[in-house]
């Protein structure tokens, strides 16, 4: 699982320092937001949602029990952060910000990730996400979202299959 801060940023921040704190937020800022815009697919939506992440952090860090546990406890806390936003101020994602080159019966096509994201539904979209974009194992999505292994391995197989869908036809016109 890919590391927000160190564990000595974390236990400093642990003992309620407001030094320590800040500093920890501004380590985590970019991860936070990074979640959030992958999820979410628009800028703003995503600086509400990473932020709203940061204050979570900023009040909930004292009482953390264990350190080895930030790192779920941080995705857990973007994730639903996220979703809140995107409840409260649904946007239509647009699109041509994120985009790969996908090599395509030889030819190479430039695909928009976020359109392909935004067909996603929120579920299969945060596995995804979190799958895909952050590295993480169907175990630790698992600890993320509080579902099953199983379950996670199940929305990604539909994902993929969405996904799949969506891109075969895929032109340049998108």
């Amino acid at each position: 699982m890919p590391r927000w801060a160190s564990p000595e940023q974390v236990r400093a921040a642990q003992q309620g320092s407001q030094a320590a704190i800040d500093a920890l937020v501004e380590a985590v800022w970019p991860g936070c937001y990074r979640v959030a815009f992958c999820a979410l697919g628009n800028p703003a939506l995503a600086e509400d949602a990473a932020q709203e992440a940061c204050i979570a952090l900023y009040r909930g860090v004292p009482s953390l029990r264990e350190v080895a546990a930030f790192d779920t406890w941080l995705y857990r806390i973007v994730v639903r952060e996220a979703a809140r936003v995107r409840r409260q101020r649904p946007r239509p994602i647009p699109a041509g910000d994120i985009a790969v080159n996908v090599n395509v019966d030889g030819v190479t096509v430039e695909v928009d990730i976020r359109h392909a994201l935004a067909a996603l539904s929120p579920r299969l979209r945060a596995v995804t996400v979190l799958y895909y974009f952050e590295d993480l194992t169907s175990r630790e999505i698992a600890a993320v979202l509080g579902i099953p292994d199983g379950t996670v391995r199940f929305r990604l197989m539909l994902a993929r299959r969405r996904l799949r869908h969506i891109l075969d036809g895929y032109d340049e016109t998108h």
